[in-house]
């Protein structure tokens, strides 16, 4: 049997695990060298805080709303709120709090981390649910 390598669900997997690894080298970077960065990062930075912005329109707090967690809420409402801050502080100043972009990056890590974990138990759930479905007493 042979597989298709290209079709689209394996991409959009690719570009979603290239997307969660950019934020942990985003984290690791701004760990390693906290103090400064140039006009140009700022720049390319902000454009991905635009391309958060753009996807996801509806806001953060409106992310898997079967997901009832308190901590997943509240980091949810937090991303809108540092993503808000951060495009403001860039409109203005052209940079922005280096620490609250790490607290962004670092919230959105957790929130990925969250929803595939709540993914990851809902088929747990359902492979169980279905074995025992068959069973008859």
């Amino acid at each position: 049997m042979e597989i298709e390598n290209d079709n689209k669900k394996n991409i959009k997997m690719d570009e979603g695990y290239y997307r969660y690894m950019r934020l942990h080298a985003i984290v690791e970077e701004i760990n390693s060298n906290p103090i400064s960065r140039t006009a140009d990062w700022y720049i390319e930075h902000n454009e991905l805080l635009h391309l958060y912005h753009n996807h996801f329109n509806s806001g953060f707090a409106s992310l898997h709303q079967e997901i009832t967690d308190i901590a997943f809420r509240a980091n949810c409402a937090k991303l809108d709120i540092l993503l808000n801050k951060l495009m403001k502080e860039f409109d203005s100043y052209h940079w922005f709090s280096l620490y609250d972009y790490l607290e962004f990056n670092k919230t959105a890590i957790a929130v990925v981390d969250a929803v595939f974990a709540a993914i990851e138990m809902s088929t747990e759930d359902d492979e169980i649910t279905n074995m025992f479905s068959g069973l008859t007493v």
